[in-house]
């Protein structure tokens, strides 16, 4: 029968011979899945789709059209991955839904969906039974270079071990991650326990009278419930990095001034936290929780990282935002404008809200919209850098949902790079960016230590400054001025070379600016000429040249002057604001007579305009 019926089919579609049928290999096709999934209609042909370990699924889903990843064969298909329609790459009708495939979440029950803001790699909460009980991990996916998802798997120690985890925020690039777990707070409570137990006994042997005793138990009992309650308190958010060898044991966050007291009436010796998000910037912390300016059970928060890595004390978010029920479960978009969270105040049930905040401060806030009659029951949500899907779980099941454009974050650059030595090889470094017209650090990433690969976010009307620095290093910056341009998410790809701190090694300063056929240094040049002050701080003996140059417009004479001028106000300032030596400061200029680059266009007579930070002696 299911001969005939193929033949049929095959026939109806107007099947084509062998000749015109695609060579064998890999393929992408589009096509709907007949047969109880055993056959894919194309455009052109009929394929039999041969048994694999998807056949169970691919089943449920005669009927639906898909893009397959197929191993071809003749006319046989071995399916190896799949998405259903709507396919992303297509336009969707407003806030449909589509499944994440159970290849991918391994059919077990699957919420928080996090998805790194370059949209590559997708981490999840699966419920796992394990030792006889069922328990949360953190599960992980990468997109193939075709655009599938792959299968799934639960990550390893550290970032998950026999207590629940859970990523809160994966960061551009997928090399840093915001977790939610228990890491260390057992072995702490434990320790703190044996030291109780130890400091009594001494005080039972030592005690002269009985009432002596118990006035130091009591005592010790005070301090142990105020040190237990501290550990016990803390924000449970850690972070975790990628290394050679895998990821870095989670390590707290350091914002001492947290606390929650919401517990439910049915549990009130369990904690209830609210969720939080980490900005793509690593220094905003959006977080649900009960604290003593709350307007409802559980209101959303901001906490500030400072300059020295403490997150400050959370503002609340206001009434606009906050009701008398629970606000949580926030995502903050890349744009760092645009908030997500789910609310049970604004109607019956739980739902999707979206605010815009209004100016630079975190207190004034559109009025919340909800997203969408769709997306009610849903209470998890994330959208990568591109906006037009976002990622959400309902009963158990990941989906993607496609947003419209009214409800989608502003745009905003990804900046794509690499991380490499001066002999090409991937270096491990810190990614950092600022703010050049008002000098202030706004955000960091870290390189992939075997590819040397990062990602960093870029919201519009801000002069970025980006830079990789690592310890035995010469900082390199780039630039990038996004004032005043037109808004389109774009991406741009960079590579980032950082010398080593040796002789004739050197780095062109980016980040370094003058008037116009001046020698005399913008503001925004000043966060540049710190940074290498630095490292010339650092290294007490090292000695350096630093080298102007200049397009080929005007007399070489001019040209030269110009060129030994700026040269010569980089070592003024370097001198006079940081004291550093003038014997450890030599400058030349050289005007117009060695280009990196034609001098017949701007963008080249651009590259030749540059000064040069050359290492003369270690």
């Amino acid at each position: 029968m299911a001969r005939i019926l193929f033949t049929l089919l095959f026939l109806l579609a107007g099947g084509l011979t062998s000749s015109q049928s695609l060579k064998n290999g890999i393929h992408v096709l589009e096509g709907e899945l007949l047969n109880t999934g055993h056959l894919l209609k194309t455009e052109k042909l009929v394929y039999r789709v041969v048994s694999s370990g998807l056949q169970e699924e691919l089943a449920y889903l005669a009927g639906k059209k898909v893009r397959m990843l197929c191993e071809l064969t003749g006319e046989s298909c071995t399916p190896l991955r799949y998405e259903i329609e709507p396919f992303e790459l297509n336009k969707a009708p407003d806030w449909s839904l589509k499944k994440i495939p159970r290849y991918v979440t391994g059919g077990l029950f699957s919420f928080n969906p996090q998805c790194t803001p370059d949209g590559k790699v997708l981490f999840w909460t699966a419920l796992v039974k394990e030792g006889g009980r069922t328990t949360q991990k953190i599960w992980a996916s990468k997109r193939d270079q075709f655009g599938f998802w792959q299968p799934g798997e639960q990550l390893p120690t550290p970032l998950n071990n026999r207590l629940p985890s859970a990523v809160i925020s994966a960061l551009p690039g997928g090399n840093q991650l915001f977790v939610f777990g228990n890491f260390g707070e057992e072995e702490m409570l434990e320790n703190l326990k044996r030291e109780m137990t130890l400091k009594s006994q001494v005080a039972s042997r030592d005690a002269q009278t009985p009432k002596e005793f118990h006035y130091v138990l009591a005592k010790l009992e005070a301090e142990y419930k105020e040190r237990s309650e501290k550990i016990q308190n803390r924000a449970p958010l850690y972070k975790s990095h990628k290394t050679e060898t895998g990821w870095s044991i989670p390590t707290p966050i350091n914002f001492p001034s947290f606390y929650n007291w919401y517990r439910k009436a049915d549990n009130p010796n369990q904690q209830v936290f609210g969720g939080s998000a980490l900005a793509s910037s690593g220094r905003t912390l959006i977080y649900s929780a009960q604290q003593k300016r709350n307007y409802g059970k559980l209101d959303l928060y901001v906490s500030l990282q400072n300059d020295s890595g403490t997150y400050e004390e959370g503002i609340n978010l206001g009434s606009t935002i906050n009701t008398g029920e629970e606000e949580m479960a926030p995502f903050l978009a890349p744009d760092d404008k645009t908030l997500y969270f789910s609310s049970s105040g604004r109607r019956e049930g739980i739902s999707i809200f979206v605010t815009r905040r209004l100016n630079d401060t975190w207190n004034l806030w559109s009025e919340p919209q909800e997203l969408s009659a769709n997306l009610r029951g849903v209470n998890f949500f994330s959208i990568p850098a591109s906006g037009n899907w976002a990622y959400v779980s309902r009963d158990g099941e990941l989906y993607m949902a496609a947003i419209p454009q009214s409800f989608q974050p502003e745009p905003v650059v990804v900046i794509k790079g690499k991380v490499v030595d001066e002999d090409g090889k991937p270096l491990s470094a810190s990614v950092l960016y600022e703010s050049l017209t008002k000098k202030k650090s706004l955000g960091s990433s870290v390189s992939d230590p075997n590819t040397g690969e990062f990602s960093i976010i870029l919201p519009y009307d801000e002069n970025y400054g980006f830079y990789g620095e690592k310890e035995g290093y010469l900082p390199a910056s780039q630039n990038l001025n996004l004032v005043g341009k037109d808004k389109e998410g774009k991406e741009k790809l960079v590579v980032i070379v950082l010398p080593k701190l040796k002789k004739g090694n050197e780095i062109v300063m980016n980040n370094l600016f003058f008037a116009f056929r001046s020698a005399e240094l913008t503001k925004e040049s000043e966060p540049e000429l710190d940074r290498l002050a630095q490292v010339l701080k650092k290294s007490a003996n090292l000695k350096i040249l630093i080298e102007g140059h200049t397009d080929n417009v005007g007399s070489q004479k001019a040209n030269r002057n110009l060129s030994l001028e700026r040269a010569n106000s980089v070592a003024i300032y370097l001198k006079s604001k940081h004291k550093i030596e003038p014997e450890r400061v030599v400058t030349t200029g050289f005007g117009s007579k060695k280009p990196i680059a034609e001098n017949q266009t701007e963008e080249g007579r651009a590259q030749n305009r540059r000064v040069v930070f050359k290492i003369v002696e270690e």
